[in-house]
């Protein structure tokens, strides 16, 4: 069963690759452990995201999967717009779980101390 995510317990960050900061005390199945292999997120093999502007899935193997509210307010759109396009650009996103709303700007701090889950998510392909 997927795991529901409120659009207060996310965040969209506009890095080099665009990130998704999903904050949840409950375990992702088949999510791996956050790692760098040479500063860069390994990727989650068998995950995509299909990333949207009033929702954002997060699909694993199986069952597994995440659904993630997305904005509320017309005010919201421009920077999701800007960071949906970052997504498209970089072919996908990088998608962390972290139990607390603590910063996320560290990436190897989280890698090495195993305070998250995930990595790169290749995004779903859009046709039309």
């Amino acid at each position: 069963m997927p795991l529901y995510i409120r659009r207060e317990d996310a965040s969209y960050l506009a890095n080099a690759l665009p990130a998704l900061v999903l904050v949840s005390t409950d375990p992702i199945e088949r999510l791996p452990v956050f790692q760098l292999d040479a500063g860069r997120p390994l990727p989650c093999e068998g995950w995509q995201i299909l990333a949207g502007l009033t929702a954002s899935v997060v699909d694993g193997p199986g069952d597994c999967g995440i659904f993630v509210e997305g904005i509320a307010h017309p005010k919201e759109a421009e920077e999701r717009f800007a960071w949906l396009e970052a997504v498209n650009h970089a072919g996908g996103a990088v998608v962390l779980v972290v139990n607390s709303h603590s910063a996320v700007d560290d990436w190897a701090a989280l890698a090495d101390g195993e305070k998250a889950w995930g990595g790169f998510v290749p995004a779903v392909q859009r046709t039309g």
